[in-house]
């Protein structure tokens, strides 16, 4: 009898793939399955093969992990697909950072928008584009999921050039609906919510517990609490974050997913900061991020240890932040689940957001699948922001896939942080040189006589 299966391209991630594998021993809805941990370092494929087993053993799952660097050989029949890739891994993403940052300008984060979300997507989206063609290829009916950064544009590529059914997930809304359900002082489980906009700068439409609008609530306790600008601050989500609440005294909804993100979506929140400091108690979003990139070694060091027995697994539950093992669960048994975010096209389901465009909203998931629910009208100036990111986006995303150094330039040049069309330039020229052959498709065209 053939096993089901699931593939994990990416297998490395140090934090996605531990959490993964856990929730999958523990749910019997995946007895008997072969999971395929796929990626281009064979050690990394089969140190995570081997901590699989081991969650598996500790919990009596009957899961089979198996290790690959070639995903056609893994991905024949698979009924789901998960993308966890970072072309250039930590190091990439570093250079993300310092090389805007060498020009001016400062990033919290830089994987999702801002100039370094765009150089990412530039090296992410051919890579995700192949594997959308190769899972049409060899598992046409898989749900392909996806977790790699800049999500919208990652999943925008995808679904424009391949026939697969592919959404994107993300734990933001899900951080902020816990944080701010603390503060209210009202039990998680019970409190609606519904969010939708873009991927890392979603807003919060309505929040209710029972038939209780908490909007009131919410207002008052983020006017009461808000500009905590201490760089610890930013580090922690909840009513104090004062970009939040600067933006929902701005647009009239509060944004997810905390100020770290949101911020980089405007021109005004990351520039101004006196003695080396970021303003509005952004640097330690910041501070964060780059000793995320620095603790990558310290993390795979653990995983070997715990792999080959070393150090004790985990005990904890519910790693799995993004909600991948329980849509699939649902998928597979037909147990109907609401979801607070999916990331999948719009096709108006936000009316006055771009057709095209890849939005975040609630969704049903059943033996169907994943199906995104319409949300209605956004206010008109959140439906500006976002519909010029979308636009932004999407010539990001032809840029990719053309390999266009002028659509890249533009991409760069739109964004809100980058101040002109020079600054794009270099940003450009200089990410070329910091990463290498990945980026030689946009370097500029020599002409025969030796100009460019």
């Amino acid at each position: 009898m053939t096993r089901d299966s699931l593939v994990l391209i990416g297998a490395g991630s140090t934090v996605f793939t531990p959490g993964l594998m856990t929730d999958l021993a523990s749910s019997p809805v995946f007895e008997g399955w072969t999971v395929h941990l796929v990626d281009l370092d064979a050690d990394a494929a089969e140190t995570m093969a081997r901590l699989g087993r081991r969650i598996a053993a500790q919990r009596g799952a009957d899961l089979s992990f198996e290790p690959h660097v070639d995903r056609r050989e893994a991905l024949p029949g698979a009924r789901f697909v998960t993308t966890t890739i970072a072309v250039g891994g930590a190091a990439g993403w570093r250079h993300d950072v310092e090389v805007p940052l060498r020009h001016g300008i400062a990033q919290t984060v830089g994987d999702s928008v801002g100039p370094g979300g765009v150089l990412r997507a530039l090296r992410h989206v051919p890579e995700l584009v192949a594997i959308g063609r190769d899972v049409a290829d060899l598992a046409p009916d898989a749900h392909l999921i996806n977790y790699s950064n800049p999500l919208t544009a990652n999943v925008r590529a995808v679904a424009a050039t391949t026939g697969v059914r592919v959404v994107g997930l993300c734990h933001g809304t899900m951080h902020t609906l816990g944080a701010l359900a603390r503060d209210l002082g009202v039990p998680r489980a019970e409190v609606r919510a519904v969010f939708a906009g873009l991927n890392h700068l979603c807003w919060l439409l309505d929040l209710r517990h029972g038939g209780a609008d908490l909007y009131p609530q919410l207002r008052e306790l983020v006017a009461k609490n808000a500009g905590g600008r201490d760089a610890e601050s930013s580090r922690h989500e909840g009513v104090h974050l004062p970009v939040s609440a600067d933006l929902l005294e701005t647009f009239g909804r509060y944004p997810a997913p905390g100020d770290r993100h949101v911020a980089e979506f405007f021109g005004w929140y990351l520039r101004g900061g006196s003695d080396g400091e970021l303003p509005w108690g952004l640097q330690g979003g910041q501070d964060m991020t780059m000793e995320y990139i620095a603790e990558k070694d310290d993390l795979w060091a653990r995983l070997h240890d715990q792999a080959d027995g070393r150090e004790p697994l985990p005990t904890t539950d519910a790693q799995e932040a993004e909600r991948f093992v329980a849509i699939a669960a649902a998928i597979v048994s037909g147990r109907e689940l609401v979801e607070l975010a999916v990331n999948l096209p719009n096709h108006g389901k936000i009316p006055n957001l771009p057709l095209e465009a890849v939005v975040e909203v609630p969704a049903v998931v059943d033996a169907a699948g994943i199906t995104g629910l319409g949300v209605g009208l956004l206010p008109d100036a959140i439906a500006a922001v976002l519909t010029a990111r979308a636009h932004q986006q999407e010539i990001t995303v032809r840029a990719a896939l053309e390999g266009s150094r002028e659509l890249a330039r533009q991409a760069l040049a739109l964004d809100p942080l980058v101040p002109d069309p020079a600054t794009a330039e270099a940003i450009l020229d200089d990410a070329i040189e910091a990463h290498g052959p990945v980026m030689d498709r946009f370097r500029p065209v020599v002409a025969a006589g030796g100009t460019a």
